[in-house]
């Protein structure tokens, strides 16, 4: 019989079980975190927009991620089929760091590049539990891409118009009860992935 697996990525090898779990604990762990300590969190929200360390460290770490998708090395897990554009895997991967290097030289603080490399980094890893779910059994799966895709939405306009990012959290934090409400939501959501990945997934 013909196995495909070999040829799967990485991705595509994950568990549902093992990823919704993942998954879930860190909605938790993030939104509880920003429940219990409001006041720190809504400062970090409103600040980080305009921090240049934090912004250049995550680019870097986007560009590495970006940078093992297109590298063509056997032992690569991460190694990402191309397709139709498998030859120009080469100046990808050139261009990979130049890329990088020219949006940290050019790096200002009132670039805003934070907000882009946060809306970059969701838009790499949403790809993950969304490969992971997709097509799979029973439909509660779709707690993830319910999750996922408002949040790649959102995360778009970050990197298109990261000015949009500070206007949000400005305002996001400036309303206590809606702060109360979407952390609470992101909470329980992420339990009932959790619940789900241990009753259905597995």
């Amino acid at each position: 019989m013909y196995d495909a697996t070999p040829y799967l990525h990485a991705y595509e090898k994950l568990s549902l079980g093992t990823t919704g779990i993942i998954m879930g604990l860190l909605l938790v762990a993030l939104h509880a975190l920003a429940l219990a300590k409001p006041d720190a969190c809504k400062k970090m929200l409103c600040s980080v927009s305009y921090n240049v360390n934090a912004a250049m460290g995550l680019l870097v770490f986007d560009f590495i991620w970006i940078f093992l998708l297109l590298l063509d090395v056997e032992k690569n897990p991460l190694r990402m089929n191309l397709f139709d554009f498998n030859g120009a895997r080469g100046i990808l991967l050139l261009l990979c760091p130049i890329v990088c290097g020219v949006l940290l030289y050019f790096n200002k603080k009132n670039e805003l590049l934070f907000p882009r490399a946060l809306g970059l980094l969701i838009l790499l890893a949403a790809l993950v539990p969304l490969t992971a779910a997709f097509l799979k059994d029973p439909v509660t799966r779709l707690l993830i891409p319910c999750w996922c895709y408002p949040v790649l939405t959102a995360a778009m306009f970050w990197v298109a118009k990261p000015y949009l990012f500070r206007d949000w959290m400005e305002a996001f934090c400036a309303r206590p009860k809606l702060y109360t409400v979407v952390n609470a939501v992101g909470a329980a959501w992420g339990a009932a992935i959790v619940l789900c990945a241990v009753c259905f997934w597995f």
